[in-house]
Formats: C-alpha cells, sequence, structure tokens
C-alpha cells in the first residue's frame, strides 16, 4: 500500500512539472519584445514572415531545440495575447501546429523559452486569410421574408 502512494505521488508530482513548465511563457507581450536570444527554433512555414491563404486553416510549422516551450501569441488591443496553443519541443526537434485563421490579417508572435527560462525569442508573422470567393459571395447574401412567395 505504502509503495502505490509513494508510485501515486510521484505520478501526480511529475505531471504538475509538466504543466508548470507551460506557465513559464507570459499571458501577454508587448510588440517591441525582441526577446534576449536567436537560434532556439526556426520557423519552416510560413516559409517569409509575411504569407497569405485561401484555407482558413494554416499549419505553423519549424524545428528547434529540444525541451524549448513554445507558443503562439495573436495581436489584441495593442499587445500579442498568447492562444491556447503551447507546446514543448521534443526529442524529434520538430514541430506543427494547426490555427485556425480570422479574416483579414493575421499578426501573430511565436514566442519560444528554453527550459530554463533564461533564453527567450520571438518571431513576430502576419498571415494573411484571403477567404474564397464563394464564402464571400454566401455571406453577403440577405433575405427578406418579405419577399418569399406563399
Amino acid at each position: 500500500m505504502k509503495t502505490i502512494k509513494i508510485l501515486l505521488s510521484v505520478a501526480v508530482f511529475s505531471i504538475l512539472i509538466g504543466v508548470t513548465a507551460f506557465a513559464a511563457l507570459p499571458e501577454t507581450m508587448w510588440p517591441g519584445d525582441p526577446g534576449n536570444t536567436t537560434g532556439l527554433i526556426v520557423i519552416t512555414k510560413p516559409p517569409k514572415d509575411r504569407s497569405a491563404t485561401f484555407d482558413r486553416s494554416y499549419v505553423i510549422s519549424g524545428y528547434g531545440k529540444e525541451g524549448t516551450i513554445v507558443a503562439i501569441y495573436k495581436l489584441e488591443g495593442g499587445r500579442y495575447v498568447k492562444t491556447a496553443h503551447t507546446w514543448q519541443i521534443g526529442a524529434s526537434t520538430y514541430f506543427a501546429v494547426p490555427i485556425v485563421l480570422d479574416k483579414g490579417k493575421n499578426l501573430l508572435r511565436v514566442g519560444a523559452e528554453d527550459s530554463s527560462g533564461t533564453q527567450k525569442e520571438n518571431v513576430n508573422l502576419e498571415i494573411t486569410y484571403l477567404g474564397n470567393h464563394l464564402s464571400d459571395v454566401v455571406s453577403g447574401i440577405t433575405v427578406d421574408p418579405n419577399n418569399i412567395p406563399y
């Protein structure tokens, strides 16, 4: 019984340590904060810091140092706010995260922090969702119930 309690305690402690590791990145960032290092992550998609797409869902991908914590931020009200997309880079060193884009320009920041919390890197991205013609036509249709024949 004592062994089960010890194993359970170790398991709970391990889970809590993993959860608190993701809490290291701040909830909001000032747009002028460049971080204090480079080389923690490399973004491969989008291939440049600006991109445009007709797809509402977009995958941001790249690679980085194992153990690096990465989060996606979105510019809202003059500051970058952390989204639900947070993960830790594993042994493969590759990452890919699908995000849903808003119509028009999406000003994003990929924030990265090493496992010790001393090195931080921020990569700004601008991804424009162009929409598709059919959805633009459909979204512009209005129906007047007074004009419907009975």
